[in-house]
């Protein structure tokens, strides 16, 4: 059965353990993981051809963290566009930031950040980079079906016609692939509300290593357990 890799996904866990390792606060754990976004995100596209990588940055339930803590991701999370953006541009990557925008409590300066980071990229057409940011799967699949209700609502759809594939256009990733690996570092073994809906038939790989110490030879690693699967989508294997 296909074992072809065209979507990845990370939850990048283990920046705030990475950092109390080392005696260190949570936020340098928090700079670390960022640093570590750019290695990886460019080996899925260069080293392996993978066409679309997501990233869950930060997600609905985050807003539960302290208000510092919060105000840092934010900070790291605009420098990170600042500073990278050149370079996906020239490698063709088109950039997507996946969530619920509309949030009041996105500060003005790293919304208009993100949307110069989608404006500039959104004609590229070689790989797709996905962030997950103020993003929760259950969230978007009620705003999914909210959609659809009214479409057909107001006559755009009849409601007994809607198919599965109707419900994924409508979420913030249509059009896409759904997930074939995702991979969670720190060794938690669950998908913390992570496109729940895509990753129907995904193959999950939890590593122990904590994100910021994810490499190339740790992706590389995964990447080769997920070779050594068998995807059945439901079939017998012959």
């Amino acid at each position: 059965m296909s074992t072809s890799l065209d979507h990845i996904a990370f939850i990048m866990d283990g920046n705030g353990r990475w950092a109390k390792k080392r005696f260190l606060p949570r936020s340098m754990g928090h700079r670390a993981g960022v640093r570590r976004i750019k290695e990886i995100v460019l080996s899925c596209f260069e080293d392996y051809g993978i066409s679309t990588c997501s990233l869950y940055c930060f997600s609905t339930e985050n807003w539960n963290r302290p208000a510092e803590e919060i105000e840092t991701l934010f900070r790291l999370l605009k420098q990170f566009f600042e500073e990278e953006l050149p370079t996906f541009r020239e490698k063709g990557v088109r950039i997507r930031v996946l969530g619920f925008l509309e949030d009041k409590r996105i500060p003005s300066d790293v919304l208009s950040t993100i949307r110069k980071a989608e404006d500039e990229t959104r004609e590229l057409t070689e790989h797709v980079f996905n962030v997950l940011f103020n993003y929760g799967s259950r969230q978007e699949i009620v705003r999914a079906c909210r959609r659809l209700a009214a479409k057909a609502q107001g006559g755009e759809i009849e409601a007994e016609s809607i198919t599965t594939e109707d419900l994924s256009s409508e979420l913030f990733t249509g059009g896409q692939e759904d997930v074939d690996l995702l991979i969670r570092t720190s060794g938690e073994e669950r998908l913390s509300n992570c496109l729940l809906y895509q990753c129907a038939y995904a193959e999950f790989v939890f590593t122990p290593c904590c994100w910021p110490d994810f490499d190339r030879k740790e992706l590389e690693r995964c990447i080769e357990e997920y070779r050594h699967r068998s995807r059945r989508f439901g079939a017998i294997k012959e």
